[in-house]
């Protein structure tokens, strides 16, 4: 999840994650947005498909959603609904593009604060 949290916040995006909880005997609890992302779990005798349908559907902003399954029979059907679908493995690959960008960042306003300092170009207050 510290990974999406990551992409979440480098994007400024909202990512909800959807799990099967249809074979629970009890209906696990979904977490409170933390950064960015979101737990969900399908109610019992529901699959995470199922609810994913549910939330495109329910959505008046469809465009907008980015479902991400290896699934292609589902990814026809969200698209069918107006979401956007991306497999699993170009999704991981935007992940890992967006956090080697978000490192170089990081990395280069390290070696700008530390030049910056290092001639008294910082001023304290």
């Amino acid at each position: 999840m510290g990974l999406l949290r990551q992409y979440a916040d480098h994007h400024r995006r909202r990512v909800t994650v959807v799990f099967d909880g249809y074979a629970a005997k009890h209906k696990p609890v979904g977490q409170e947005p933390s950064h960015g992302v979101e737990v969900l779990f399908s109610d019992r005798g529901k699959t995470a498909d199922d609810l994913i349908e549910r939330l495109v559907g329910q959505s008046e902003l469809r465009a907008g959603i980015l479902v991400v399954t290896s699934d292609n029979m589902e990814r026809r059907t969200v698209e069918s609904l107006g979401a956007q679908s991306m497999s699993a493995e170009i999704f991981e690959g935007e992940v890992d593009a967006a956090l080697r960008e978000l490192a170089g960042e990081v990395r280069s306003h390290s070696r700008r604060r530390h030049i910056g300092h290092g001639r008294g170009d910082w001023e304290s207050g």
